[in-house]
């Protein structure tokens, strides 16, 4: 073993006093971050075509099918409110019946229940069956950042969380790609049917061979955590007994600090949602461009969210020293600004250049936070209860995300005003910077 990859090893403490060679210590290393982390991400950068193409696909399916604009932002509430739902139970079940098997339930479901809306041509059909695929869509996403609390300790979960995180932002890139394209040239059909059946399907089944619940199942030692004192160490420390059935909700939404999150990240995900759901319609009726071209001009914003988390990670455990709470309202702040912009000045004024720098900027900002917001719950839980904090976590998310459809549905048949959508989104997230600061540690 050369000097540099032992020096490298040494850099991992949490593998000390666990008995291993540093040429275990850089296997144990490897599959973490090739097998847990990369893999994951790289699945779930696919398992996002079975979810954003409705945004990408609105200005077509409104066309298509003759639905209002209320109707379209309901097909989203549908869709995000069952994933609350399901993302509130899914933390749980990954902890009962397995991360890898709720990975798989998801993926399988997804790509069947995209097929049957495909398959649609009523606001009744395409709502009852989009609704059906948020309940399963909501079946992974907890499970999936509980499989690396299982295998990072809080101090270094920052940035492999953040690379996950950012698989949200590659996913929405991969998504605006192929759907977009499919979509342009195909109709909005066959962007319901084929990359779910070319993409989603297959990594799914591949990351079933790839992963492993814990180390132990790979044949590792489990990770000492680092911070005894920190959340992650109280919560691991609770008896089995103390957090069985509904008792770990209930010690969830006890902690004070925990909800104020909860209710800051309902902020975020209604800027989140209201700008991947209405950025195509919004340069649709502003830009002065034509359909076909939407899903190209609209491509900024995933680009910008490709970086977010990851760099939000990094620099949560490397400079704010797994201190959350000071990034967070980093990146509200720079989100809000981004907003305001975009609310008051009208993209024919300042031209189209400008629109995208301010799109990648929002994609930024509004992911970045979600990234730290995740890795900050799974350290209130810890590995016990990971999961769980991370479901409910995403409860709250997926109930701001389903508010704005009919939010801004509702503002935008009511007034056809942008500017009171953005200026309405900037001020939800100004109320979760207030909520951030007060939970700071």
């Amino acid at each position: 073993m050369s000097i540099k990859e032992t020096v490298k090893a040494l850099r991992w403490p949490e593998f000390e006093g666990l008995g291993l060679t540093e040429e275990q210590k850089l296997a144990y290393n490897r599959f973490r971050f090739w097998r847990i982390v990369i893999a994951s991400s790289i699945w779930y950068s696919f398992y996002y075509l079975g979810r954003l193409n409705f945004g990408i696909c609105m200005p077509w399916i409104i066309k298509d099918l003759g639905i209002t604009k209320m109707q379209a932002g309901m097909v989203v509430t549908g869709l995000l409110w069952s994933y609350a739902l399901s993302t509130f139970l899914s933390g749980r079940f990954g902890e009962m019946f397995g991360n890898r098997l709720m990975q798989q339930f998801g993926g399988i479901g997804t790509t069947i229940l995209n097929i049957i809306t495909a398959l649609q041509s009523t606001f009744t059909g395409v709502f009852t069956t989009f609704t059906a695929n948020g309940f399963v869509q909501g079946m992974v996403h907890a499970p999936t950042n509980m499989l690396i609390t299982q295998w990072y300790p809080k101090a270094r979960r920052g940035f492999a969380t953040g690379i996950y995180g950012t698989s949200m932002g590659i996913s929405s890139l991969v998504a605006w790609a192929i759907t977009g394209y499919t979509v342009a040239n195909y109709g909005w059909r066959a962007a319901f049917i084929w990359p779910l059946l070319i993409f989603t399907l297959p990594s799914t089944i591949a990351l079933y061979f790839l992963v492993r619940n814990r180390p132990s199942d790979a044949g590792f030692p489990e990770y000492k955590e680092l911070m005894a004192e920190s959340i992650s160490g109280k919560a691991e420390a609770l008896k089995d007994e103390e957090i069985k059935g509904l008792r770990a909700w209930g010690l969830l939404f006890k902690n004070w600090k925990f909800m104020f999150l909860c209710i800051a990240s309902f902020s975020v995900y209604i800027g989140r949602f209201g700008l991947l759901t209405w950025i195509p319609l919004y340069y649709a009726e502003t830009a002065g461009i034509k359909l076909k071209n939407v899903p190209i001009m609209t491509f900024a914003l995933p680009f910008g969210m490709m970086f977010g988390p990851a760099l939000a990670g990094w620099i949560s455990d490397t400079y704010f020293k797994s201190k959350r709470f000071q990034m967070i309202c980093t990146f509200f702040i720079g989100c809000i600004t981004v907003l305001l912009l975009m609310a008051f000045i009208p993209i024919k004024e300042m031209g189209i250049p400008w629109a995208v720098v301010l799109q990648v900027l929002a994609g930024f900002f509004v992911l970045g936070i979600n990234g730290v917001l995740f890795t900050a719950a799974c350290d209130f839980g810890g590995r016990k209860m990971g999961g769980t904090a991370v479901g409910t976590l995403n409860l709250f998310n997926y109930t701001g995300a389903g508010v704005q459809g009919v939010l801004i549905g509702g503002i935008l048949t009511l007034t056809g005003s942008w500017t009171i959508v953005f200026a309405t989104i900037a001020g939800f997230m100004i109320i979760g910077t207030i909520l951030t600061f007060l939970t700071k540690e």
